[in-house]
């Protein structure tokens, strides 16, 4: 039996005067030109379209946030369940889960706390027809179209957001090493993850910060060191990145 887990990786939404709270997390798309709108995610099993917030003409952007997330997430899954293929299950993704290491050298506390983080989101007119491409939150550009990319191609030092719920308090601390090959020739390198996470009950602003990159002599360069910690507040330096299809 395989399984497929409900994996809710977020493009966080966030500007320098937003506000992360259980309410509503807003923020600004600077030059932004493809006016009212909705922010929808695909669910993959189904073929279903989900709205999460809403856009105006100035690139305003407006998601609800809630303790009730995760009641959303359990019908979402429950839904997807039914058309799975089949010899397949569903399950939601937990804290261990979520961070797991190939070769681990971590420490969890509460591992099998539901940890779920808003869709990979993109921005569509009000019919849900016109999509106006993916959204993300860094403060190097080139991070952006490396998350776009699903994780290919070049990267420069900074960093991304993703936006988790967890269902209850829990921890991740330790250094995880995966052996990684670059696609370039025969080349390798040791990438290096850093966790030091404690999570809070509801909604945590997760970092992934791009401390030491590889480069490759054959021209490519790729995340080395990455740190994942909490933040307490939204980085001063944050910009919004649209990438259209």
């Amino acid at each position: 039996m395989k399984t497929i887990y409900l994996l809710l990786s977020l493009s966080i939404l966030n500007l320098h005067l937003v506000a992360v709270a259980q309410g509503t997390l807003s923020g600004i798309i600077s030059d932004y030109t493809d006016g009212k709108g909705l922010i929808i995610s695909h669910d993959i099993v189904t073929g279903d379209k989900y709205t999460w917030g809403s856009i105006d003409d100035e690139g305003l952007i407006s998601i609800p946030l809630s303790y009730n997330y995760l009641d959303k997430i359990k019908k979402m899954a429950a839904k997807a369940e039914k058309k799975a293929p089949k010899g397949f299950t569903l399950k939601l993704p937990t804290v261990e889960h979520t961070f797991t290491c190939r070769y681990p050298d971590i420490e969890f506390e509460n591992p099998q706390s539901i940890l779920s983080g808003l869709p990979d989101l993109k921005l569509t007119n009000n019919k849900k027809k016109a999509e106006n491409g993916s959204i993300y939150a860094v403060n190097n550009p080139i991070i952006a179209s490396w998350l776009h990319n699903d994780q290919k191609g070049d990267i420069g030092l900074g960093y991304y957001l993703l936006f988790y719920l967890a269902e209850e308090k829990a921890s991740t601390k330790g250094t995880c090493m995966v052996p990684t090959y670059t696609g370039l020739g025969e080349e390798n390198y040791d990438k290096f993850t850093l966790f030091e996470l404690e999570l809070e009950k509801g909604w945590n602003i997760v970092q992934y910060e791009i401390e030491e990159v590889f480069e490759s002599k054959h021209g490519g360069v790729f995340p080395e060191v990455i740190k994942v910690t909490k933040l307490e507040n939204l980085p001063y330096d944050l910009i919004w990145v649209q990438i259209k299809p």
